[in-house]
Parts: C-alpha cells; sequence; structure tokens
C-alpha cells in the first residue's frame, strides 16, 4: 500500500466519525473560484501526465458512492428519546459534499506529485483531518 493510498484511508477513518451536518459545512465551496478552477486544472494535467486519471476516476466514483449512500441510508436516524427524520441539506449541498471530498481524495493521492499551495487548495479546510505526515 502506497503512502499515497494510506493518508486517503487515515483521512476517510476521521472523515467516517464526523456528522453530516459537519460534512457539508466544510465542504462550503472556496471564496476565490477561479483560483480554486485554476488549481483543479492544473491538478488535473498532473494527474493526466503522471498516468494517474484512472485511479483519480475510481476514487472519486467511491467517493460518489459513499456520498450517496450516506444520504440513502434510512431516512428515520434513531435518537436517544426520538427520532431524527431525514438527512439534512439540498441536492446542490450533497453533489458538492461529492465535489469537495473527489478534490481532497485527489490533493492525498497526488500529493507528491503537486505543490503544497495545490495541495492545500484542494484539501480546504477538511485539512483538518488530514494526518500531519500526508501534509
Amino acid at each position: 500500500m502506497s503512502t499515497n493510498t494510506r493518508a486517503v484511508e487515515a483521512f476517510w477513518q476521521r472523515l467516517e466519525r464526523l456528522r453530516v451536518e459537519d460534512m457539508l459545512g466544510l465542504a462550503a465551496r472556496p471564496f476565490d473560484e477561479a483560483t480554486h478552477a485554476a488549481t483543479v486544472e492544473r491538478v488535473t494535467e498532473e494527474a493526466r501526465r503522471t498516468g494517474l486519471t484512472k485511479t483519480i476516476a475510481a476514487a472519486t466514483a467511491d467517493v460518489d458512492a459513499y456520498v450517496l449512500a450516506l444520504f440513502n441510508r434510512s431516512t428515520v436516524q434513531p435518537g436517544w428519546l426520538e427520532a431524527n427524520w431525514g438527512r439534512p441539506g439540498t441536492i446542490e449541498d450533497r453533489a458538492n459534499l461529492a465535489a469537495s471530498l473527489g478534490e481532497v481524495v485527489t490533493a492525498l493521492l497526488l500529493a507528491d506529485r503537486i505543490s503544497e499551495a495545490d495541495r492545500d487548495e484542494l484539501l480546504g479546510p477538511w485539512e483538518s483531518l488530514v494526518e500531519p505526515t500526508s501534509r
């Protein structure tokens, strides 16, 4: 298992401890859309250049499946004294969460191939869930 794969798994273990509401907050879109879009473009080109496009596509497909499953689980979540009906967030929130997590996984898988600035831009607020050795 590569160091990058371990970083993704460590991130995922921390992610799974979060409530959906907290995930949606961390997935907020970046303030500077143009800078973010340029970063995504550079990182996508680096994945293409290094032959990792299929690896990234498979990882982001796993992210999409996770987000779908997260929101499709039983709509009744038992609480201590009552049922919690449904998950928060709109369809746009869910799509944004999947895109944001896909960028995190991409940044972790390409961590040793992209600049620290690009990595930090893709991680955004999720960086708090990344192991220090993966930074």
